[in-house]
């Protein structure tokens, strides 16, 4: 059967006859658009685009010759829109002042301040519930040793050993997650 007929009958929705005009094209088409674009990627997206604007359009593809230069006319704009579109981009991108990515420094500085947290973290996790609460009231809520003995009626030496304690434990966490290089800050 001819390109025709096929394609008629794919503006009457049959699927079949669709897939036949692809598996008849797509190879050259395939193989044209590598050539163009060098890079397989690209290709095998243009070509099905071509496909898909086939379909969706159908009703209105009229082919007096033949279908395949059709097809390539189609994958030759599609491909030229691609090149448009990558140079849109390019120029964008260059008229983009030039920010130089963060220093290493700062990037290792970032790694190690989550890494910082999460073993301080996992670390209050594991205090006894009174050395955590003596800690956090601390640390999070910057209560002095006095006001935290008050507020729990605590003996202020009691409050300063729970707190000394705590912060020997997190200390000592951090050396054994090779991290001592910050337990100054505790």
């Amino acid at each position: 059967m001819s390109d025709k007929v096929f394609l008629e009958q794919a503006k009457k929705g049959d699927e079949t006859a669709f897939r036949r005009l692809f598996e008849k094209y797509w190879q050259d088409l395939f193989q044209f658009a590598c050539k163009r674009l060098r890079s397989k990627d690209d290709a095998g997206d243009i070509v099905q685009e071509v496909f898909l604007s086939l379909w969706n359009n159908v009703q209105q593809v009229e082919i007096e010759e033949s279908l395949g230069a059709y097809l390539f006319v189609s994958l030759r704009n599609k491909i030229f829109n691609h090149y448009e579109k990558q140079s849109v981009r390019l120029k964008y991108l260059l008229s983009q002042s030039f920010n130089p990515v963060q220093s290493e420094e700062l990037i290792w500085s970032n790694i190690h301040s989550k890494e910082l947290r999460s073993v301080v973290a996992g670390e209050v996790a594991r205090m006894p519930a009174k050395m955590k609460e003596i800690y956090l009231l601390s640390r999070e809520q910057q209560l002095c040793i006095a006001d935290i003995a008050e507020l729990l009626s605590l003996a202020p030496q009691t409050v300063k050993n729970q707190l000394h304690r705590s912060l020997e434990r997190i200390r000592e966490s951090l050396r054994k997650n090779n991290l001592a290089d910050f337990a100054h800050l505790f």
